[in-house]
């Protein structure tokens, strides 16, 4: 059969999703720890996409205190626009919040509109402080949908990214995605943030 064709297969609207590594982040990381937990006896925060945890405001960018965070993030932005083509394209940041969640708190299925990137940096991870979910945007794929047994890339409906002190993750905004409850009794905490063009 190997010579009624030559076959090739192509990979059509891709979705990326970014992934930084810290190698040296503790001392960063504790004294983002100590400003946050200061913000949080301020204030009540507000209502988002959380459910029983804490979402501070959105200036964080704005203080002091996160300007080397900062700088680090548009950093990898920058990385992550030339990848995908962007180079050209004028890139700021937006807004800049934490997700403090304590046991049995979690994060709605969300997006995030009028933006180019989103991304969530960790700076507390307990065991067991549930997964980032990341959903299938592609609605018409759920219209006809065989069973399987083994889910790739393909037939996967969501794809779940294990949090981690230290890890960097960036995509596209509007890639729909949500929070599982955290089953630890420690909180779980992260930062969260999104870019802008223009």
């Amino acid at each position: 059969m190997g010579d009624r064709w030559q076959a090739a297969y192509h990979v059509l609207f891709p979705t990326p999703l970014f992934s930084f590594q810290l190698t040296d982040h503790t001392e960063m990381d504790q004294r983002l720890l100590k400003v946050i937990r200061q913000l949080q006896v301020q204030d009540a925060g507000r209502v988002a996409s959380n459910v029983l945890g804490w979402h501070s405001r959105g200036n964080l960018f704005d203080l002091v205190e996160f300007q080397p965070f900062q700088a680090l993030v548009t950093s990898a932005i920058a990385e992550c626009a030339q990848a995908m083509g962007y180079e050209q394209v004028p890139i700021r940041p937006a807004n800049c919040w934490a997700n403090v969640n304590p046991q049995y708190a979690s994060n709605k299925i969300h997006d995030h509109a009028n933006c180019l990137f989103s991304g969530v940096y960790y700076l507390q991870t307990p065991e067991n402080c549930g997964n980032l979910m990341f959903y299938d945007p592609r609605e018409a794929r759920t219209f006809y949908k065989p069973s399987v047994n083994n889910f790739t890339a393909y037939t996967a409906d969501a794809v779940a990214h294990q949090a981690q002190a230290g890890l960097l993750l960036i995509f596209p905004s509007w890639l729909k995605h949500g929070v599982e409850p955290n089953l630890s009794t420690t909180d779980r905490i992260s930062l969260s943030f999104n870019y802008v063009f223009g």
